[in-house]
């Protein structure tokens, strides 16, 4: 951890290099590992190892020891998050009264290997875009006129666009999708920026953020479904793909009103800069 006033930007760039870090073995694990649901989840074993390793040298042990500060209050407080997975799990249930489908071969290990990934993924990624961001945006800029809102915004913007696969701007439903997608993104991590300059909490935000990645694709881990999940393509070009991100941005802007009118009133910022 540094703790020289001079080199508070050092932590900036372990940061941003926790980021390069989780992209390159995103990548790297995906070339040479395979992409069954054991392969997947020790990939995210070593991506998860890694974030927590720089959130040490950003911050040494001080957020480890708020690592399940009040996570019952953080998941109560993030449950209207999970409305838009639970809406897409209830059209898997859907689909699976009408397709019915088949009982994949050991579909109870890919269930629970699936889960486990899925948590790990939150805490790589709040780890990342959370955590690690906090730690080290918060006391650099500190002196600045809005810490928090250039905190919240520089890591969500980031956020948003890691998580874009590949644009045609030529395409306007792709460049719609785009927006979109950074916009969606930016607000929901403000939402789980708020818990967590709150509580300084990340088991409650990954465990939150698990459920949102899990819920919505949990039925084809246990059933045969002739329609692949092709929820990993963030841009298609398919307007039903802009609608849906339209409706997400609207309850992701709902969630944020909710925990905003009920976190952002308590939190001493004050108290919480000095103490960060």
């Amino acid at each position: 951890m540094v703790k020289n006033e001079k080199l508070k930007w050092l932590n900036v760039l372990l940061w941003l290099a926790s980021v390069v870090t989780m992209i390159g073995l995103m990548i790297g694990c995906g070339r040479y590992m395979d992409e069954s649901d054991l392969g997947l989840f020790i990939e995210f074993v070593i991506i998860a190892a890694a974030t927590l390793g720089f959130l040490y040298l950003i911050s040494g042990k001080k957020t480890f020891t708020c690592l399940n500060n009040k996570t019952g209050y953080t998941v109560k407080m993030l449950l209207p998050t999970l409305i838009f997975s639970a809406v897409f799990a209830f059209f898997g249930v859907v689909s699976l009264f009408s397709e019915k489908p088949p009982l994949k071969e050991n579909w109870a290990l890919s269930l629970i290997l699936s889960a486990a990934s899925m948590f790990l993924v939150g805490v790589y990624e709040e780890g990342c875009f959370r955590a690690c961001a906090c730690d080290a945006l918060l006391p650099a800029l500190k002196k600045t006129k809005h810490p928090f809102l250039w905190t919240a915004l520089i890591s969500g913007l980031l956020f948003g666009y890691v998580h874009v696969v590949s644009v045609d701007f030529t395409d306007l439903q792709m460049t719609l999708q785009f927006i979109l997608k950074i916009v969606n993104l930016l607000v929901s991590g403000a939402t789980f920026m708020l818990l967590y300059w709150k509580t300084r909490n990340l088991l409650g935000l990954a465990v939150v953020h698990g459920l949102n990645d899990f819920l919505p694709e949990f039925l084809a881990r246990i059933f045969q479904f002739k329609d692949l999940d092709n929820s990993g393509t963030y841009t298609n070009g398919e307007i039903s793909t802009t609608v849906i991100y339209g409706i997400q941005l609207i309850v992701e802007m709902l969630c944020f009103t909710y925990v905003y009118k009920k976190v952002a009133g308590t939190i001493d910022y004050e108290k919480t800069l000095e103490e960060w």
